[in-house]
């Protein structure tokens, strides 16, 4: 292998689109790339995704380069790349699983590897490791297991175990930690002010689990430890996490990917390709830099003039086993297998649904006028990419309620209904308000806070994060899904009009007074 192959597999790209156009052919032949990653700009259904996967894999075969890693960020929940003839295989959100209790986060891993195989995928950067005991979280929340390292190491260990026995790779993340932050590493760098026994206590514990479940690839975190990393870096481009801690104290034997260097927190900092060459240098065996054509073949280029500082043969030899392991034909279509795990996604994502107080409101019944007022959002990170606000709900609920008035506002800047809302809300015979991350949304909060007020009869719905509920304790009743989902939709509209009893139980603990 020369060194314009060494290099190659050492990268993990991206490119824009829905197809393998010569421009993208020519891109990933030449820069004899180890991988791709897919987004939702480059999915548009079932069929043409699994179409894109093969002719990678061709284009890879007649060109002489090892099978490519395939991967994609399919969380659940709020991170899905599912285009909407998949929609009913979308698992409820990390925390969801918890909420639903042991056993769903094995099935709901199970669903997503069988699905993403069928569809080519060998590489799923997920679970989530990162315990989210920050309520102020903008960018994990949800996506975590919850708040209990404990709980969290169960599920990781759960999940992997699951994905590793369908055959498909998780990839945990994002080590050490990215639970106790509260800036959104897409825009800037988190730096997080804790000691070195504060991480082994509670952050790095489910990365232990992790590894000792076997799972076969780690992501890096793009976040600075002042009291901990000696050279002032972020972990993703630091010796200290991703040599010392990392490979020699915690013994981990399996491949590292960066996250995208593109990001803020590593971009507004350094050069892509310099980030590129750091991580590498750090201890990364796989880097994602991402951005543009020109931008990745920078970082080739400034990892060929730093060859020479780098490590080869064990980051190489580890790639190919994972390879060797993971890169298998895709899983043949089965449509009653298909059916099934539809189903399965439907008996978890039920069971997430979670009461918080009292219960004796539920089943709804019908109503004279009832009002929903649906706080929309399309997208609270950029990792959750865009989509548009399902519509989804007002069908469901308007099936129910043929005179149902819903009312559908700007969850960041609702002030321009604010009127409306407050009219709909005296005048209603019973209130439903679908809450989208109000604690980090003041307008949201204080028109919440309002309708309270004029309307005692309220469901209040934490439709993404469930400490939404600290601010509606004198609600009527309280309910949180952990996600929107379709699947947590339709299981939410089902708890609320006694399909089944809710009986999920909080992964988090809510600041209640």
């Amino acid at each position: 292998m020369n060194l314009k192959d060494k290099i190659g597999q050492r990268l993990m790209v991206t490119f824009y689109g829905p197809e393998l156009t010569p421009a993208v052919a020519e891109f990933l032949t030449t820069t004899r790339a180890g991988g791709v990653i897919l987004f939702g700009h480059n999915i548009e259904s079932l069929g043409q995704v699994a179409q894109l996967n093969r002719a990678l894999q061709d284009l890879a075969a007649r060109n002489g380069l090892p099978p490519l890693l395939i991967g994609i960020d399919e969380e659940g929940g709020r991170v899905s790349r599912m285009p909407a003839d998949g929609q009913k295989w979308i698992a409820p959100s990390q925390m969801a699983q918890s909420a639903a209790g042991s056993g769903a986060p094995g099935m709901c891993a199970g669903v997503t590897a069988r699905q993403l195989r069928r569809l080519g995928f060998n590489l799923d950067f997920a679970p989530i490791a990162d315990v989210n005991n920050n309520p102020a979280n903008p960018v994990i929340a949800t996506r975590s297991f919850g708040s209990d390292p404990k709980l969290v190491s169960q599920a990781v260990t759960e999940a992997i175990q699951t994905y590793i026995a369908e055959g498909l790779a998780p990839c945990v993340k994002h080590f050490p930690g990215h639970g106790d932050t509260s800036v959104d590493s897409h825009l800037g760098l988190p730096i997080v002010h804790r000691s070195m026994a504060r991480l082994e206590a509670i952050e790095l514990a489910p990365f232990r689990a992790a590894f000792e479940a076997g799972v076969p690839a780690l992501m890096t975190a793009h976040i600075l430890y002042p009291e901990i990393e000696p050279e002032d870096r972020p972990a993703t481009l630091s010796r200290y996490f991703l040599q010392t801690l990392l490979r020699q104290q915690m013994g981990f034997e399996g491949v590292v990917f960066s996250d995208a260097l593109v990001m803020e927190a590593i971009a507004s900092r350094y050069s892509v390709p310099e980030a590129c060459f750091l991580t590498i240098e750090a201890g990364a065996d796989v880097a994602m830099p991402l951005g543009s054509f020109g931008m990745q073949r920078q970082c080739i280029e400034r990892l060929t003039e730093q060859a020479e500082r780098l490590e080869w043969d064990a980051p190489l030899a580890r790639i190919a086993a994972f390879k060797a392991r993971y890169c298998q034909p895709p899983l043949e279509a089965d449509s009653q297998a298909e059916n099934a795990d539809a189903e399965i996604i439907t008996s978890a994502t039920q069971r997430s649904i979670t009461v918080v107080g009292a219960t004796a409101a539920l089943p709804l019944e019908a109503e004279v006028l009832p009002v929903v007022i649906d706080f929309e959002l399309p997208i609270a990170s950029i990792v959750e990419e865009e989509r548009q606000p399902g519509k989804l709900l007002a069908e469901l609920l308007t099936a129910r309620w043929p005179n149902l008035h819903y009312l559908a506002v700007p969850a960041a800047s609702p002030q321009e209904q604010t009127e409306a809302c407050l009219q709909a809300a005296t005048r209603a015979s019973r209130l439903l308000i679908v809450t989208r991350n109000a604690t980090r949304l003041p307008e949201q909060a204080h028109l919440l806070k309002a309708l309270l007020e004029v309307q005692p009869k309220t469901v209040v719905i934490a439709a993404r994060d469930p400490y939404d509920l600290t601010l509606a304790q004198n609600a009527a009743l309280r309910l949180a899904t952990y996600g929107d989902p379709p699947a947590s939709i339709r299981a939410l509209v089902g708890a609320l009009f006694g399909e089944f009893r809710p009986s999920g139980q909080l992964p988090v603990m809510l600041a209640e007074d």
